[in-house]
């Protein structure tokens, strides 16, 4: 599950009503929005837009979809159809909907999926015009810096969703085990093992750890190395999370692991074989097909990795429902040492207007719908009074059958966001921290973008190449010592070459700044 909650504390910023007139795209024709940001339907055509994004619907889908679909009705004659994509499968179907021409008018994408691509191949709609006339509380509810740091050749190609400057990370452990186990809270990564291991050794037939091996950015090695400031790696985005191509420290150089070996990365490597030979980490790592998240809230799984700092009310809701007494808790390795964490600034997820839809207009004007307060609880929280309730200006409190339908994949942005009222202050702590941008030092890559045009084919032959070996080395099933070599055998020649058109890239780029 690559999605993440990530809650902010703001003031709503709602735009100022702008005039419309004329249509932009294909689709239909706008009137003018009013002082609430909506937008009249009487003059509008009737339009149903195709929305495509990650994940699975929720339980309350069918009743909050029919909620949204009413407003939008009256609002502006638009009804929404949500088409939920697994995480598995993301890649290979968004892809073969892009290039069939299939109809979509919105569709979810990001730098660790194929957005750089996608746009570079003319497959998404620029938006800077559709944002100015349609758009005003999708830009304002963002600042500057996050629209500035997201461009793609210095152009809009999808509306960037985050709300804070980088992701939030922890590790979900038992904290009702860990207890039983008689283990001090884990504030180490040492500390973590020593909670695996002790699982282990319970018998109690819980696999102590289960990454996400279908998705390389929770590739356990990954996870441990996004949080290590002593070194300061992160991936250069050509093939999502990969670290195969990587930067390191801030120097503006781009990094070939075939050729480096690179020591952090290796030592995590051949820390997780023993992980897998010890049988701490899933041996069905590699086939599991199952949600870790949800094989832990049913007692099968101690530890799997979440990208959020603290424990959702919902998560221990449902676990307390396999085991009485379960509970949650969060290890967090992220370093809260200001200047100590990079950032571009760059968000990790986005929601792009697909060039050939035929309602453009309506599509963006969707979008600054739920960019409006009440209409973001609406989609993230769900009904109000009948799944969560107001707590305070910018709190919630969630009821017995909590949640909408989408937030990261569709209008996350730091003004409007929620915190639960019940966030433990470690929890806020760690949050808050994230969303100030002074706590970071500035990557000095921050506006850059690859474009893979000249070394499209080897980025799909590297890509084909990966798929043999990389989750398997990283996640500890494969034996490092005899698989690097086969993966390095088949790919390094590959990679090399993409690796020089990066580093081309980065110096023209850094050459102008």
């Amino acid at each position: 599950m690559a999605k993440s909650k990530r809650k902010f504390l703001g003031t709503a910023l709602l735009g100022l009503a702008i005039a419309l007139s004329g249509c932009a795209g294909n689709g239909g024709n706008a009137s003018a929005p009013d002082h609430s940001g909506g937008t009249g339907s009487s003059s509008l055509d009737p339009v149903t837009l195709e929305v495509v994004v990650p994940g699975a619907k929720g339980a309350n889908y069918d009743e909050v979809l029919a909620e949204v679909n009413k407003r939008l009705k009256a609002e502006m004659n638009t009804q929404v159809k949500f088409t939920f994509v697994d995480f598995a499968d993301l890649n290979q179907k968004t892809n073969v909907m892009l290039a069939s021409g299939e109809s979509v008018d919105l569709i979810f994408d990001a730098p660790w999926l194929h957005l750089d691509t996608m746009a570079s191949q003319g497959y998404y709609e620029e938006l800077s015009e559709l944002l100015d006339q349609y758009g005003p509380n999708v830009k304002n509810t963002r600042p500057e810096q996050m629209w500035d740091a997201n461009k793609i050749n210095g152009s809009i190609y999808g509306v960037p969703l985050g709300s804070a400057y980088t992701q939030q990370r922890s590790v979900f452990i038992r904290k009702d085990l860990r207890e039983q186990l008689n283990l001090q809270p884990v504030k180490t990564y040492e500390d973590l093992k020593a909670y695996l291991y002790a699982v282990r050794d319970s018998k109690s037939g819980i696999t102590p750890l289960l990454a996400g091996a279908d998705d390389v950015t929770y590739s356990w090695v990954n996870w441990l190395i996004r949080d290590d400031t002593s070194v300061n790696i992160r991936p250069t985005n050509f093939a999502g999370a990969s670290l195969m191509l990587y930067y390191k420290g801030n120097d503006g150089k781009v990094y070939n692991f075939f050729e480096t070996k690179e020591p952090k990365i290796w030592s995590n490597i051949q820390d997780v074989r023993k992980l897998f030979v010890d049988k701490v980490m899933s041996q069905d790592v590699l086939t599991n097909k199952s949600n870790p998240a949800e094989m832990q809230l049913q007692n099968k799984v101690a530890a799997t990795p979440q990208m959020v700092f603290g424990i959702p009310q919902s998560y221990n809701d449902q676990l307390k429902q396999v085991v009485p007494e379960g509970e949650l808790e969060a290890v967090r390795l992220f370093d809260l040492t200001p200047g100590k964490n990079l950032s571009n600034f760059k968000m990790d997820n986005f929601i792009c207007i697909v060039k050939t839809s035929k309602h453009k207009d309506r599509a963006m004007m969707f979008l600054d719908w739920a960019n409006r307060q009440e209409n973001y609880d609406l989609l993230e929280h769900g009904i109000e009074g009948v799944n969560w309730k107001q707590a305070g200006e910018h709190q919630y409190e969630t009821l017995n059958n909590d949640g909408g339908i989408v937030s990261f994949q569709l209008m996350l942005n730091p003004t409007l966001e929620r915190e639960w009222v019940g966030t433990d202050e470690e929890t806020q702590k760690f949050s808050q921290f994230i969303t100030e941008a002074d706590n970071f030092t500035k990557d000095v890559m921050t506006g850059f973008t690859f474009d893979p045009t000249p070394v499209k084919n080897e980025v799909a032959q590297f890509a084909t190449i990966q798929a043999k070996y990389y989750s398997g080395i990283f996640n500890g099933a494969l034996d490092p010592d005899e698989y690097f070599a086969k993966f390095k055998g088949e790919g390094e020649a590959v990679l090399g070459k993409i690796q020089t058109e990066l580093q081309n890239q980065v110096d023209a780029f850094l050459a102008k700044k």
